[in-house]
């Protein structure tokens, strides 16, 4: 067989179990041919085989992002930046926000990301007052950096149809003012809300979709998983059209929110439903205790799960706080020990952040079988903050990735991106050093348990194969073996030979999706 593409001269890092020493890679079509040395690889190549000099540089599968929010994503890319390094105080976010309004036709939207009520002077989330102070003509929504949390001015609140008389929804919170009971404009888990009341339209703005093509692919991200709960087949049907058009280039899995299931299998969708480029995936729930209480009350979640199950879903449970962790692991134990769950036992439930995970509460997440899907980004992003407030007993058991991986517990690599940047060098910095951004070393201060991060080795696994086990497509993709698909980045360092502290740096110099160089930065030598 004549190969299509012969990439020569690269230092391959193939993530698999039995690393090979190789400098060439082979390519027929969408998938791998064969992996070796070049003088061998050679003879397969052909009058109309295109040979890339790699020029000695490192080829790594590209990484699989298995929990992110692609089109709050891109809102977030053309949106008003709101997050720490533009904004200090509430006064400051009253500038942009007027900034922005002197340039939007009045009676349009304006949407801000990233906030922080913790990073702003006043520590506190900004009203509907302060943002009615900024702009009178406009409504006005920002997105508190967590995803959790978005605040309207009252122009906003009155077009979702807020007001002194709606009820709280059941799984969000809408807080008041506690003497006349007004809305404050901070409302707290009602995207879905949102998203019934408004529509997803302006989420889809060409700009936006074009930025983040461009950011996942500068990144070497070949594979996202879009994690949304209010996910439905409307919300496929605008995958569908962004992959067909070919304005979003990465592989896309959607997961189906857990709440349309049944618009999904009316509409004879399950789990595995699609082709390479878009596929379904787990039925995704939140549990949270938002309100004081978990939501939904576990034997709410419990009857959720098994009908998931039934229905061929496995599911994946946001779950943050212990309580929520702990609970988690039981229901899916539970259900997969009971034989709930009528489906196919291969397919593997996910617990998703388990941000806290005491020892106890790990040898629970061990027995439920379940891949835990989590973001060591958020050690360097927040660690500095966790390190000021967290109390100094719980510090240990913040994404204790080392402590899950001895434990024999399956994990894979995230950004929960807009939350935090989609740049996966900053995960794997952080996974294998403990570091924050200000170089602070989370190790230190857990001695007891923690005495060292995962090898870098483990972390690239983390999130190449790692994700692509937490999909379901590990059989082809996540590393580079014959017979999977070609995609494939080039970075400009080694990072299994540069120091841990130059993780962080390595940049990505071309991006294959299929065995199509998609993204570049400068121009491999071609022969």
């Amino acid at each position: 067989m004549t190969t299509d593409l012969l990439l020569t001269n690269a230092r391959v890092l193939a993530l698999y179990p039995q690393q090979l020493m190789a400098n060439a890679v082979a390519v027929s079509g969408e998938t791998i041919l064969a992996v070796g040395d070049a003088t061998v690889l050679r003879s397969l190549s052909g009058p109309k085989t295109q040979v890339i000099d790699c020029n000695g540089q490192t080829l790594m599968p590209g990484f699989v992002d298995a929990h992110l929010h692609l089109l709050a994503l891109a809102g977030s890319l053309t949106g008003v930046d709101c997050s720490e390094a533009t904004v200090q105080s509430i006064d400051d976010l009253k500038v942009v926000i007027s900034r922005q309004a002197a340039q939007t036709p009045p009676g349009e939207w304006i949407r801000g990301y990233g906030y922080d009520d913790l990073s702003l002077r006043e520590a506190r989330h900004p009203t509907r007052w302060d943002l009615d102070s900024a702009t009178s003509q406009h409504p006005v929504r920002l997105n508190h950096r967590s995803g959790h949390g978005t605040v309207l001015n009252s122009r906003g609140l009155a077009l979702v149809g807020i007001g002194q008389n709606t009820p709280d929804p059941i799984d969000g919170v809408i807080q008041r003012e506690p003497n006349s009971g007004e809305p404050t404009g901070l409302i707290f888990e009602m995207a879905g809300f949102l998203t019934e009341r408004l529509g997803s339209e302006p989420d889809r703005q060409d700009e936006g979709i074009s930025r983040l093509n461009q950011k996942l692919l500068e990144y070497g991200i070949t594979s996202v998983q879009d994690a949304g709960p209010n996910n439905n087949p409307a919300r496929w049907s605008v995958f569908q059209d962004l992959v067909d058009r070919e304005r979003l280039l990465s592989r896309v899995t959607m997961m189906a929110g857990a709440s349309h299931l049944e618009e999904f299998t009316n509409a004879g969708m399950a789990w595995g439903y699609g082709y390479d480029r878009l596929r379904l995936g787990h039925a995704k729930t939140m549990l949270t205790m938002t309100t004081g209480d978990l939501y939904p009350a576990p034997l709410v979640l419990r009857a959720l799960v098994s009908e998931c199950h039934r229905a061929g879903f496995p599911v994946a449970i946001h779950a943050v706080e212990g309580e929520a962790v702990t609970a988690a692991a039981r229901i899916l134990g539970d259900d997969r020990f009971l034989g709930d769950s009528g489906g196919d036992s291969a397919l593997c439930d996910r617990i998703e952040h388990c941000s806290e995970c005491t020892t106890n509460v790990l040898g629970l997440v061990r027995a439920s079988g379940a891949m835990v899907v989590t973001q060591p980004g958020f050690i360097y992003w927040n660690g500095d903050r966790y390190l000021d407030r967290v109390e100094p007993e719980m510090l240990p058991h913040l994404y204790p990735v080392d402590s899950w991986l001895r434990a024999g517990v399956s994990v894979a690599f995230s950004s929960d991106a807009p939350v935090i940047d989609p740049n996966p060098w900053l995960g794997i910095y952080a996974a294998v050093t403990g570091c924050t951004k200000s170089q602070a070393h989370f190790s230190k201060h857990q001695a007891n348990s923690r005495k060292s991060g995962i090898s870098v080795l483990e972390a690239l696994r983390l999130y190449t194969i790692g994700g692509a086990c937490a999909e379901g497509t590990e059989q082809v993709k996540g590393s580079i073996q014959a017979g999977k698909l070609a995609d494939l980045i080039l970075v400009d360092a080694d990072p299994t030979r540069v120091s841990e502290a130059a993780l962080k740096d390595i940049k990505t110099v071309l991006t294959m999706i299929g065995g199509k160089v998609v993204w570049g930065r400068g121009s491999p030598r071609k022969d």
